[in-house]
């Protein structure tokens, strides 16, 4: 009923569950399919159907269309363009939830619907993320969904998915997306040398010293800003963080980073290190020293927590985070194949929220994936090459690959990269990226394999080699682009602490900046991406490339821009 509710504020619907006998009805009213796929991805094993524990539940999160996109997408940009006035005058959480509120309508019958199931929970302001506990049993007639356990061959993970959902047609207008449902996530396999010189880390060469020589930080510290200018990794699926591994990282790497104020949020943080985890945990304070830092941990797993999907979790915790303790920076090394894997409809309400943490002031890095031109399996279907999201976000900075650590770089054959065959370029990058697919050089692989009026990626690039990552007390080299992401995000964080330190604003979307200032970046020319087969994949040029993007961070140079701007 209307007046238990006042859109768009926060608020909580608490309802009485009505019972299997006011549901039955779901399976004879009309539905709408909202996502089905053929099969699990090859590296998740079925196990069965989920058991029906009554303590064992899931986590339904309820992304709600939203209005006023193209208002929300003209601020974004308009804010984060160098050149223009408004540049750099963030708005509140409070200021971008009411500019894209769903409709009352939306919220009242999502809320109305989903009451009959258990306590709706809106988790932001506006409402445009509502969550509900339910049993398996509940989910899968809310749905039309039948649950199974999959297991990860590799790292022996455990999810719980669905192959296709539904939802009656009362409400599917006004919903977005439902996870976790149909997605499987990629927990990333981070590539370590099985050299006997590299046991304990020997010969690792991309140590915080030389990267903080080769990228001109030196012996430059944060923290100045203090609280103002948090940073922060994020973590899935059981990477989790371990206080003696960063401890003892700091006593062999790097001892001025040691005071580095470190804070945990989220579902699933401490316990056994994992490589992925402690390497960004370790990397993205060692480059962005004292800067106040926080690990934010999702597990996605149950019966310890109720099942959710973590990626949506990490999203919808920035989101109702107050502009006081929200990050100003985020480091992701997450990816998947975009055309195979996903939906427009989901890709473009995900853009929305990362809009809505731009439009904060927040900068948002991606690793852009290590599988070079090609899919995560290695593949290029159809004879194309296989673009990665979210990397090929438009709204967001993807971080590719370098290697050798030293001036002058080369590219790292694994850097992920090419153009988005969802996404057109922006403005902000066009001119660049059709420049570079439109070059005849004999190196450059066929144009049949992209779409050369997509969006470009990767827009920058760090080393992604021979990192050395104290984890379970021993030293490993890593390799991968996501050694480069933390590394890039943490100088990003002194960059903020600078301006911020100074009166100014944060950085937030980074793209419309880095694209006006070109020259503040270390140009990659050297190198080629891993291809398909006799195909090889972009090589690095002069200027943007699909490989290293625009070059690796200048610190100096970038805070001679930064510094300049209002």
């Amino acid at each position: 009923p209307t007046s238990l509710f006042s859109h768009p504020y926060r608020m909580k619907f608490s309802y009485l569950a009505l019972g299997f006998s006011l549901i039955a009805g779901l399976a004879s009213a009309g539905r709408v399919l909202k996502e089905e796929r053929k099969a699990a991805p090859r590296v998740w094993e079925e196990q069965g159907p989920v058991g029906q524990s009554p303590d064992e539940n899931i986590k339904l999160t309820f992304f709600l269309k939203t209005e006023g996109r193209d208002a929300l997408e003209q601020e974004f940009l308009e804010r984060s363009n160098p050149s223009s006035p408004s540049y750099g005058k963030w708005l509140s959480n409070d200021e971008v939830h009411a500019m894209v509120a769903p409709s009352y309508e939306a919220v009242e019958k999502v809320t109305e619907f989903l009451s009959r199931f258990g306590e709706v929970n809106s988790k932001t302001s506006n409402s445009d993320i509502m969550e509900v506990v339910v049993s398996f049993e509940l989910a899968e007639k809310l749905l039309d969904a039948s649950y199974s356990t999959y297991k990860h061959q590799e790292t022996g993970h455990k999810i719980h998915r669905t192959l296709s959902y539904s939802l009656p047609s009362e409400i599917d207008k006004y919903v977005a997306l439902v996870g976790p449902t149909t997605r499987f996530p990629k927990p990333k396999q981070l590539k370590t040398s099985n050299s006997k010189r590299m046991i304990d880390g020997v010969g690792s060469y991309n140590t915080p010293a030389n990267l903080r020589e080769l990228y001109s930080v030196n012996d430059v510290l944060g923290g100045t800003a203090k609280d103002n200018n948090i940073q922060a990794v994020t973590a899935f699926l059981d990477q989790l963080y371990s206080a003696s591994d960063l401890e003892k990282f700091w006593e062999k790497e790097f001892p001025a980073g040691a005071d580095t104020p470190i804070k945990l949020v989220g579902d699933a943080t401490t316990g056994r290190g994992g490589i992925e985890s402690m390497l960004d945990i370790e990397y993205m304070p060692a480059l962005g020293a004292l800067n106040p830092t926080e690990f934010w941990g999702f597990s996605g797993s149950s019966p310890q927590d109720d099942a959710d999907e973590p990626f949506l979790a990490w999203l919808t915790v920035v989101s109702n985070t107050t502009d006081a303790e929200v990050p100003k920076v985020f480091s992701t090394s997450y990816g998947e194949d975009e055309t195979a894997e996903v939906p427009s409809d989901y890709a473009d309400r995900i853009n929305v929220e990362f809009m809505k943490a731009g439009l904060r002031g927040i900068s948002l890095l991606f690793a852009s994936g290590d599988s070079g031109s090609a899919s995560d399996a290695g593949t290029c279907p159809n004879d194309r090459f296989m673009p990665m999201w979210p990397a090929g976000s438009p709204y967001v900075t993807a971080v590719g690959g370098t290697s050798g650590g030293k001036m002058p770089e080369s590219a790292w054959g694994g850097s992920s990269g090419g153009y988005s065959d969802i996404f057109a370029a922006p403005d902000w990058q066009a001119d660049v990226t059709l420049a570079y697919a439109e070059l005849e050089d004999s190196d450059m692989p066929p144009a049949s394999y992209f779409n050369k009026t997509g969006r470009g990626f990767p827009d920058i690039a760090a080393q992604a080699v021979e990192y050395p990552v104290v984890v379970n007390g021993l030293t490993t080299p890593v390799a991968g682009t996501s050694c480069a992401c933390p590394c890039s995000s943490g100088i990003f964080g002194l960059l903020n602490d600078a301006r911020l330190a100074a009166g100014k604003s944060s950085l937030g979307f980074l793209n419309p900046l880095l694209y006006a200032n070109p020259e503040a970046l270390n140009d990659v020319t050297l190198g080629v991406q891993g291809g398909c087969g006799r195909v090889s994949g972009f090589p690095a040029k002069q200027g943007w490339d699909a490989v290293t993007g625009l070059g690796s961070p200048n610190y100096e140079k970038l805070l001679e821009v930064v510094m300049k701007l209002q």
